[in-house]
């Protein structure tokens, strides 16, 4: 992720995500000739189950086995649910039990937990699928008839390690997805690797929306799409724009007046009045963290005490405006650009050797009727030049060693090699879409002569 930064230790906490990942990938590799492919799956369930306990605070323990309600049953038909990851307030909870033998670690024996300590309970399988999903769903909606005993900050989710890129077009996974609103406490869950770019993580959630809106205009595939892939720029104004179906950003201020921003790609499947997302984000794997921490302690998600770590931030291309065509075309705006002489002294530029500044003055003349908004600085000031008029404005220069190693002999340098430089000018129609044109000069400057070229 060359492209990237982001909070102190960004990259040391992604190491987590990668260990797991590596741990899959190794296991999967070492059973790929086995008769039946189990093995991987038990593997990466206790990495993550070891990876959580070294994680969450210490007054919570995680284990995979059994929650055990305060229920009454002389049927003897009563079944007891195994499940792949509990967490659990260990300062409350007794271990009712725990099965494993001697070959099993701590980390691999199960253990029955009473139900009213059970903060949260996940499912993990290797793979995004619509089968996947309803076998997590199915595994978790199993605490329905003792739900009303569970911890009061009770949630629950799943884990799917991959999307393949054969899946990432089936929208019947997020139809199936949309299910876990019947599950109680289901808050969604992480997918932690996507095929087709192995650097965003998959976060599942569910929201209300307005009954009323249109659900077609909602995108639903494909499910995932490379991250430096999608359409997502700085306009020549500094502000966002995203052209992508799907895409958007999470921005976070990260300094006065200073915004970071992470690409973001989602979609959703609506139904009556719900609807389930699913986004990819370089920041998604911190942002699960934080989640599950957030969920563990009940903070709302405008808490001020929810933790922050590890973001990952995207470094934004600009989008660089379209040359001016070369020849005028009716209808469209066309511009020239030159060096004139000062109103005020009769000179074309002025040298302050003292100051190392060199001012000369621009032209510009709106050769048609479109009226533009023109800037040669990014857009931090502009002004509205109106069909064929035309406007003058200064440009001054300081001349600065770039490294600041030094003085130098500005005079001597003006006059012996002289300098070049680039002036840029953008501008955009005023009524209409916004399409951003610019024309580029270069400038030379002696001592004595200022050319555009």
């Amino acid at each position: 992720m060359d492209n990237c930064y982001g909070q102190h230790g960004w990259k040391e906490f992604l190491r987590n995500r990668k260990d797991i990942l590596n741990e899959f990938d190794k296991v999967l590799e070492q059973t790929k000739n086995r008769p039946i492919h189990v093995a991987h799956g038990q593997a990466v369930e206790a990495y993550i189950r070891k990876w959580l306990a070294e994680f969450i605070p210490k007054k919570y323990a995680v284990t995979s086995g059994y929650i055990i309600p305060n229920l009454y049953d002389d049927s003897g038909k009563s079944k007891i649910y195994h499940y792949d990851i509990i967490i659990y307030n260990c300062l409350e909870a007794p271990v009712l039990w725990t099965e494993g033998n001697e070959d099993n670690s701590e980390q691999g024996k199960y253990r029955a937990i009473p139900a009213k300590h059970v903060v949260a309970v996940y499912e993990v399988k290797s793979r995004l699928t619509k089968d996947n999903v309803a076998d997590a769903l199915n595994k978790l909606n199993q605490t329905k008839d003792f739900s009303n005993q569970l911890n009061q900050n009770y949630t629950c989710g799943a884990i799917f390690i991959d999307l393949k890129e054969s899946d990432s077009n089936k929208e019947s996974i997020l139809k199936e997805l949309h299910k876990g609103a019947s599950v109680f406490g289901f808050s969604g869950g992480m997918v932690l690797r996507y095929e087709g770019d192995d650097t965003p993580t998959g976060i599942i959630s569910l929201f209300n929306t307005d009954p009323n809106s249109e659900a077609e205009s909602i995108h639903r595939k494909p499910l995932a799409k490379r991250i430096d892939d999608l359409k997502i720029y700085i306009t020549e104004e500094g502000n966002l724009e995203c052209a992508e179906p799907g895409g958007g950003a999470i921005f976070v201020a990260t300094a006065e007046n200073t915004w970071s921003v992470s690409k973001l790609y989602g979609v959703a499947y609506k139904e009556g009045s719900l609807s389930v997302y699913l986004s990819w984000s370089r920041s998604n794997f911190s942002k699960f963290c934080i989640n599950l921490l957030s969920a563990l302690e009940g903070l709302a998600y405008n808490d001020k005490n929810r933790p922050s770590f590890g973001m990952v931030f995207d470094k934004i291309e600009r989008k660089n405006a379209i040359p001016q065509p070369a020849r005028p075309k009716d209808g469209f705006p066309f511009l020239k650009v030159s060096s004139v002489v000062s109103v005020g002294n009769g000179k074309k530029f002025d040298i302050n050797y003292e100051e190392k500044t060199i001012e000369f003055w621009v032209e510009v003349e709106n050769q048609s009727k479109v009226e533009v908004t023109i800037s040669d600085d990014f857009f931090r000031t502009n002004c509205v030049l109106l069909g064929e008029d035309k406007a003058i404005k200064p440009v001054k220069l300081i001349a600065k060693v770039k490294d600041d190693s030094g003085d130098f002999n500005f005079e001597n340098l003006l006059r012996e090699e002289g300098l070049e430089m680039q002036y840029r000018l953008v501008y955009y129609p005023t009524q209409g879409e916004r399409e951003f044109f610019v024309i580029e000069k270069n400038v030379k400057i002696s001592d004595s002569h200022i050319e555009f070229v």
